[in-house]
């Protein structure tokens, strides 16, 4: 026998994948463009990735286009952090981010910051019971 109360924090009642079709459109209808599912290849240009995580948790990061994203890594490591492409590539990742968390929030869904990387993990909205 199943009680609500026997539901770990992160069901929700929801699949993942439904919750990954839902915050896709939600992007979508803020005007965001969606990337295509991972694996990205080498023509992508940018926008937003949501995806599941290993653990099957929603993840939403921005993506620069492949033209920055290439720039910014051989300047890393090339160890020339201070060049103006790397700091482009930081502002640009920093600012979508900030941009996309304030959405998810305004849009009721449930954001936590991954334990590495960048990006946002993301629950669905709590409901009343």
């Amino acid at each position: 026998m199943s009680h609500d109360n026997d539901r770990s924090p992160r069901d929700d009642g929801q699949q993942p994948t439904l919750l990954l079709d839902r915050v896709r459109f939600d992007l979508a209808s803020a005007g965001f463009h969606v990337a295509p599912p991972q694996p990205l290849s080498d023509e992508h240009q940018g926008g937003v990735a949501v995806y599941l995580d290993d653990d099957h948790q929603v993840t939403v990061d921005w993506l620069t286009h492949r033209h920055l994203n290439a720039a910014a890594l051989d300047m890393v490591e090339a160890d020339r952090l201070e060049e103006d492409v790397v700091t482009r590539y930081e502002t640009v990742c920093t600012t979508m981010n900030s941009a996309l968390g304030t959405v998810l929030r305004s849009f009721g869904y449930r954001i936590s910051r991954p334990l590495f990387g960048t990006g946002f993990t993301v629950q669905p909205p709590h409901t009343v019971p």
